[in-house]
């Protein structure tokens, strides 16, 4: 996939709009109907047949089971609530029913991996003995060079991390989802607890707009000792309550080239506060900042490692520290805890310049139904009695010291992250037009938000398609898959379809109606023989042919 240039903040609006991955609706749709003994993995991986635009469709209200992780080798998983009303459906993790095996994960990506409007369930929330087999992850990555695109999804329950990317990505989009309970000390450690690690790998382009993330031990995202970088991450309108921060807020180690933090609110983040703890100090050192108190690591909430070289956008964020957390700094005081701490580290401001005054607001901001603040936890990590300042658990106990986890009903039904209108942060994001956070919360001004960013974005054509063009695949000869880029100057209807040598279709990768921008398409040729290919999309009155060769 060609680099994403995000050469401004209405880079960032073009890619929410024009990056859709592959349509959904353009797919060949298989509808599962949940019932007894039908296992989710079971099911797709029987999919014999499966056409290379497959779509796996779930049905709203339905629950649905996993007794392994689904690996998704040579082809691109698609699942999707189907439409109308209705809950949309629950996948949970359980344990084999054959060997009693606890299931690790729900996806293990192999190539791209795309989901929209599903809930993902580590455990069977309604067994209280099934805590125990809390899962280390909800998707994993199998292979390098691939893209994770999920969208208006509840992930919940895991011990470690949501997502966890080892190998190198190319796009990893977010949008619309509510991340929740992240870490459990009765099988892990206050270094677990992220919603999404990217490791050390390189990441073309990392975009989180429009997400709600709620109790979590540690980072947002952790990407510490990084060997490659994250060329281009946005975090946008996001809203993140009720964290410890144990190692920070969002690790991003090395950041290629562009990085854009703007109009985010949070609430709560760094519950354990800026503190002279040796553990926790330890994974602070990558900014090279020193805290003079104890001359280890400078505790911040946006980290980077020296070699960085990105530019930067910070603005518009908005956070806020409960009564409830105030006090915990309070009683601690005199043992060197400095309240909740700097969002930035000094790198970071020194390269916003003046602007760096405006990049974090501080204000009292209460949302309307949250999980409470995670004191007991924090005041457990402390106590001699307890955590002790390591990552020892072993005097942890649930019932006492574990966060407020709530079930899964309640993030999909009771959580409200929306505050007063009269709050500064209600005019406080884009330049004086919206709301700060998550604008899911207030939806009037999220339809609103679209159709603002849709208008800028076309009165800037240099940060969007414009023209229709066609790419040459990639890679090119290959063996069984390559992807094919294209891009749209207007919305319409669109074909992209494959010959052979003698002119006959053997596949239509796309027919149907597509948005403006820059879209990708996978073909996966396992089941046709080697030797040249034609590749023709038709957009309106646009039309191109390339040839590509299929070597096996």
């Amino acid at each position: 996939m060609s680099k994403l240039r995000l050469q401004s903040l209405l880079g960032m609006f073009s890619l929410l709009l024009f990056l859709p991955g592959l349509i959904f609706a353009q797919g060949s749709e298989l509808v599962i109907s949940p019932g007894a003994g039908v296992y989710l993995n079971e099911v797709i991986d029987a999919d014999a047949s499966r056409p290379t635009d497959r779509v796996y469709v779930l049905k709203r209200d339905g629950v649905y089971f996993m007794t392994n992780f689904l690996t998704n080798n040579g082809y691109v998983l698609r699942i999707r609530a189907e439409d109308g009303a209705g809950q949309r459906p629950v996948i949970y993790l359980i344990n084999n029913p054959t060997t009693g095996a606890a299931t690790t994960h729900h996806f293990e990506m192999g190539e791209d991996v795309i989901l929209d409007g599903l809930i993902l369930v580590g455990f069977l929330e309604a067994d209280p003995n099934a805590i125990s087999a809390d899962p280390p992850r909800l998707i994993r990555t199998r292979a390098p060079g691939f893209d994770l695109i999920i969208n208006n999804c509840i992930l919940t329950q895991s011990r470690g991390e949501h997502i966890r990317l080892e190998q190198a990505m190319n796009v990893v989009k977010i949008t619309n989802c509510v991340f929740a309970n992240m870490g459990d000390l009765g099988l892990s450690n206050l270094g677990a607890g992220k919603p999404i690690d990217f490791r050390n790998a390189a990441v073309d382009s990392a975009i989180f707009i429009n997400n709600t993330f709620v109790n979590f031990h540690d980072r947002i995202v952790r990407h510490r000792s990084s060997v490659g970088a994250i060329d281009y991450f946005i975090f946008d309108h996001n809203t993140a309550i009720n964290s410890l921060g144990y190692h920070g807020t969002l690790a991003l180690g090395r950041v290629g080239k562009e990085a854009i933090l703007t109009n985010n609110l949070f609430i709560d983040t760094f519950i354990a506060g800026a503190d002279t703890d040796v553990v926790r100090q330890s994974e602070f050192e990558e900014p090279g900042e020193i805290d003079p108190r104890n001359g280890l690591g400078r505790m911040a909430w946006v980290l980077t490692d020296v070699t960085e070289t990105a530019t930067w956008k910070v603005s518009g964020n908005y956070y806020s520290v409960s009564p409830e957390v105030q006090a915990f700094y309070d009683a601690h005081a005199a043992e060197g805890v400095l309240g909740e701490g700097p969002p930035l580290t000094y790198r970071i401001n020194a390269k916003l310049g003046d602007d760096s005054t405006n990049a974090f607001i501080k204000e009292a901001i209460s949302v309307a139904n949250r999980p409470t603040p995670m004191i007991a936890m924090a005041e457990w990590y402390r106590s001699p009695s307890g955590g002790n300042k390591t990552k020892a658990t072993g005097n942890f106990v649930r019932a006492l010291h574990d966060y407020d986890r709530r079930p899964w009903k309640y993030y999909a039904d009771t959580l409200d992250c929306s505050y007063p209108t009269s709050a500064p942060a209600y005019t406080g994001a884009d330049g004086g037009r919206f709301p700060v956070g998550d604008l899911n919360w207030f939806p009037d001004k999220k339809a609103e938000w679209e159709d603002f960013i849709s208008s800028v974005s076309q009165k800037n054509p240099g940060v969007i398609v414009a023209d229709f063009y066609l790419e040459q695949n990639y890679p090119n000869p290959f063996n069984p898959s390559t992807s094919i880029a294209f891009a749209l100057a207007k919305a319409g209807n669109v074909k992209l379809e494959i010959y052979n040598a003698l002119g006959q279709k053997v596949a239509t990768l796309i027919n149907g109606r597509m948005s403006a921008g820059q879209h990708k398409a996978t073909w996966d040729a396992r089941n046709v023989p080697s030797g040249i290919y034609f590749y023709k999309l038709e957009a309106g009155a646009f039309s191109q042919t390339k040839k590509m060769v299929l070597m096996k």
